[in-house]
């Protein structure tokens, strides 16, 4: 809880959508259908080791959807790419990254071209 509010820190691990915090929880705060993936994706920062030639693929080793693919680059070890799509929102690569240059972004969709 933070400031009287349900949360989720990514840094102590990921969330595996099991539902057990609903079960836990007092407040009748959750919906009624287990959720799973968030209305949020993974994002990977500059400060990345492997986007600064050091290699690294913790992100990629954690990742339980296989979301995070590395691509090869010239002279320098693979580079971290995020596929949103299959990115549940779960925080498995956030706690692993020994930068911390993994955050979460908004899902967002766009409009549809009329």
């Amino acid at each position: 809880m933070q400031n009287g509010v349900p949360a989720l820190d990514f840094d102590a691990g990921e969330c595996t959508f099991c539902g057990e915090c609903a079960n836990h929880c007092p407040e009748p705060v959750f919906p009624a259908v287990r959720a799973t993936q968030f209305a949020h994706h993974a994002v990977i920062a500059t400060s990345c080791l492997a986007m600064n030639y050091v290699d690294c693929m913790a992100c990629r080793d954690a990742c339980p959807t296989a979301a995070i693919r590395f691509k090869p680059r010239l002279g320098g070890p693979f580079v971290p790419s995020i596929e949103a799509d299959p990115c549940t929102g779960c925080g498995a690569c956030i706690s692993v990254c020994p930068t911390q240059a993994i955050t979460m972004t908004a899902r967002t969709t766009e409009a549809a071209h009329a």
